[in-house]
């Protein structure tokens, strides 16, 4: 068994499929427009990702990333339940309006940005070997998990400013640089025969911790799925034994890391050390019963009705796009300024105490009517990025943003991140947004590009002065004396 990693995804049987689709979803009573909108934003998003490189690039896997949660999987869910593709929601045409108008205006700055034709990108031209990247990997493991040691033992929320702080703004990057160049490293030296070895799986486990410790969907996934995007990139083929692994960890998924992230998610975070995150850990372990289920009391206020496919509603955003669009038409839009703050987030605290701070998941979540605490200030809300945009000012501020953000963002991507074909670091900032792209603002995306280009030259820095100051002293040995 192979893991797909499509270069480009062909249009005629695509467009069979969705015909398909959507004959379905019109004899399960879909409304035909709304169906008709969905379907052309999978068209211009496959599109956009094909002109884009596909996988193998961080902007055609930006696209496929992006549609997958946004349209995709709450369509095929909606119709394997034998739902319309619009049940549940409150203003179906403008949601799906907003999903087709998004995707548009991707596939229209993918066009804009593919008219130049670049250079070598950048990255492509800084060259590792096999033991720069295994120092790499165990600098990233080392300090990402020195990382969460000083935020699990920090009694209060974290200053703005502080050392950690910065830090932690680093941490995804580094656990996923860890356990991406490791699986890279282990491909190369065994010629693509294995994938796994005591130090990937050490790397894994140690990953998972901080997801479960927080109860955290993505921070369970993030590891698993960063190992996922090299071993496809490789073409590597698993064995009858790998086979059962890779159904283990969706089957894990599926009945575990979903349901403990949500239904453990309020008694883990009020813990308030370690021992306490632990002890309610093992107890939802051995009987997951005496925690509340979540998704049985939302009843038919979910978007599916059904608590059958919960871990599938995690990844589907067409309902809270829905919400937030809701939202909008009755209190108003948000401003850009409230937005805008986070292109300043790659200054720190210490050079500006004073910074703004841009808007939240959190505070949209409140605004598009999620059920929270009114003094949850916390929880991380995911929203479908066509919502985000549409937030900005309606029509008019969705087709102009997202031409103009998606322009921009490709063409730095092409110009200095390389692709797959050409090293793993290609491979770091795909795993990154692997979770973020269906629900990215018009500037978390920038924010991603910044951060892993801070990574990764600083980590650059670091293995080439290493590197330097080697070869120096081997080639120039110094005398013992006389």
């Amino acid at each position: 068994m192979r893991i797909p990693f499509p270069k480009s995804i062909p249009f005629r049987p695509l467009f069979g499929v969705l015909t398909v689709t959507l004959l379905i979803q019109l004899v399960q009573g879909t409304d035909p427009v709304f169906a008709v909108l969905m379907l052309a934003a999978q068209l211009a998003a496959v599109a956009a990702f094909n002109r884009l490189g596909g996988m193998t690039h961080m902007a055609g896997a930006f696209c496929l990333f992006a549609v997958l949660p946004n349209v995709t999987v709450p369509e095929l869910a909606h119709l394997v339940l034998g739902q319309p593709g619009d049940y549940s929601l409150e203003h179906p045409l403008a949601t799906a309006g907003a999903c087709a108008v998004f995707f548009l205006g991707m596939l229209s700055a993918a066009l804009l940005a593919s008219l130049t034709r670049p250079a070598q990108p950048y990255i492509d031209r800084i060259h590792f070997s096999i033991l720069e990247l295994r120092i790499a990997s165990a600098i990233a493991c080392v300090v990402s998990a020195g990382i969460v040691f000083a935020l699990v033992n920090t009694p209060e929320r974290v200053e703005d400013g502080s050392f950690l702080a910065v830090l932690i703004h680093f941490y995804v990057f580094l656990l996923v640089s860890s356990i991406m160049l490791a699986t890279y490293v282990r491909l190369k030296v065994t010629n693509g025969r294995s994938a796994m070895s005591w130090y990937i799986a050490f790397l894994l486990g140690l990953a998972l911790v901080p997801g479960i410790l927080g109860a955290s969907t993505e921070g369970i996934l993030s590891p698993i799925v960063s190992w996922l995007v090299v071993v496809a990139a490789s073409r590597h083929r698993f064995s009858r034994l790998g086979t059962l692994v890779v159904f283990g960890c969706m089957l894990f998924v599926w009945n575990f890391a979903y349901p403990f992230s949500h239904d453990a998610r309020s008694p883990i975070r009020e813990a308030a050390t370690i021992s306490e995150k632990v002890t309610i850990f093992v107890d939802y372990v051995r009987d997951p019963s005496q925690f509340p289920n979540t998704n049985e009391n939302s009843g038919e206020s979910g978007q599916f009705g059904t608590a059958k496919v919960n871990v599938v509603e995690r990844f589907s955003l067409l309902k809270p796009i829905d919400m937030l669009i809701d939202a909008d038409q009755k209190v108003g839009y948000t401003s850009f300024a409230r937005y805008a703050p986070v292109f300043l987030a790659v200054v720190p605290h210490v050079l500006w105490p004073n910074r703004p701070a841009p808007i939240t998941s959190n505070e949209l979540g409140h605004k598009a009517g999620f059920r929270m605490n009114e003094n949850d200030t916390s929880t991380g809300i995911a929203i479908g990025s066509p919502a985000l945009f549409f937030d900005l000012g309606g029509w008019l501020a969705l087709a102009v943003y997202s031409i103009f953000s998606f322009s921009i963002f490709f063409y730095m991507t092409r110009r200095i991140i390389g692709t797959t074909d050409a090293g793993v670091w290609a491979l770091v900032p795909i795993g990154a947004e692997a979770h973020i792209a269906g629900a990215s603002s018009p500037a978390t995306i920038f924010f991603a590009f910044f951060m892993f280009l801070a990574n990764f030259f600083v980590t650059v820095a670091i293995l080439k002065m290493v590197s330097y100051v080697s070869q120096s002293l081997i080639s120039n040995p110094v005398s013992s004396g006389a």
